[in-house]
């Protein structure tokens, strides 16, 4: 049994610890209430873009844009993954949860890795996947601004054909508790999805300037950045969540290991008692 100082010495090292992460915890909580905050007032924008795609597209079904291209038949077909994790751990399973589902749909000879968070760049270059790091990201993943440079950047090489498909592979937060990391299509658009919601005739004529597909064009661009800026914030609102979690994990943990250690503490103390009584008295038998 450890002597009574190196107990305290350990009792005073976890009150310590734990007091960085129950601060952690805080500092994680308040963080992603305000993600939670900004995502819900871009939303009505957002919505308002795609229901305007829809009506367009219910009104002129035939209209066709680069943005529906799936370029199916095209061979050595470059497919993009936006790759997000975090910078930091310290937040149970989710930078491993992300990677191991981006490395599960990821063909590595024609996929191009954009990689968003440290702990996503250092793995992907490790294992010597095609790795872009210039394209447009510059700040924090929660300014709006971020991702109209990454939606750009995005649109141009699909627009160019040096990308035919781009991805993003994010973690979705479905509870308190629960993250599921998932892939979701950023372009080509799936027009069938534009149109699943038929609306009721009111033969209306749409007029728009200065031309449909100019209008479909740009809505489209938004739309884009509407995705991918929602994919950004649930990333960043799960992070902070599974830190969270861990944060509070490790604080319980640590208050029932001192409780332990404080046992062990009292019962090495009263050892140490005894054991002074009994010298005491054996020296005064021998007097």
């Amino acid at each position: 049994m450890a002597n009574t100082r190196e107990i305290k010495l350990r009792i005073k090292g976890i009150n310590e610890t734990k007091k960085i992460t129950k601060a952690m915890k805080l500092i994680s909580a308040s963080k992603l209430k305000k993600a939670k905050l900004m995502h819900e007032a871009t939303l009505p924008y957002f919505k308002m873009v795609q229901e305007t795609m829809n009506d367009i597209l219910i009104h002129l079904p035939k209209m066709e844009s680069v943005y529906f291209d799936k370029r199916e038949k095209k061979a050595d077909r470059k497919v993009g993954y936006i790759v997000i994790a975090s910078d930091k751990g310290l937040n149970g399973g989710y930078n491993h949860n992300i990677i191991k589902l981006a490395e599960s749909v990821m063909e590595k000879e024609h996929a191009v890795v954009f990689p968003i968070g440290n702990v996503v760049v250092e793995h992907m270059e490790k294992n010597h996947y095609n790795v872009v790091k210039e394209f447009g990201l510059d700040g924090d993943i929660t300014d709006i601004q971020q991702a109209q440079n990454i939606a750009d950047y995005m649109i141009k090489m699909f627009e160019e054909g040096r990308l035919d498909e781009v991805k993003i592979v994010f973690t979705e937060m479905l509870s308190a508790i629960s993250l599921k990391p998932r892939v979701m299509n950023l372009l080509p658009l799936e027009k069938e999805e534009f149109m699943s919601e038929k609306k009721e005739s009111k033969h209306i004529t749409l007029t728009l300037e200065p031309t449909p597909e100019s209008v479909l064009n740009t809505l489209a661009r938004k739309y884009v950045k509407g995705i991918l800026y929602s994919g950004f914030i649930e990333s960043y609102v799960s992070e902070h969540s599974a830190r969270m979690n861990a944060m509070d994990n490790a604080t319980n943990n640590a208050e029932e290991i001192v409780k332990k250690l404080t046992l062990t503490y009292n019962r090495a103390r009263q050892a140490a008692i005894t054991q002074e009584i009994t010298e005491i008295l054996g020296g005064a038998a021998n007097v």
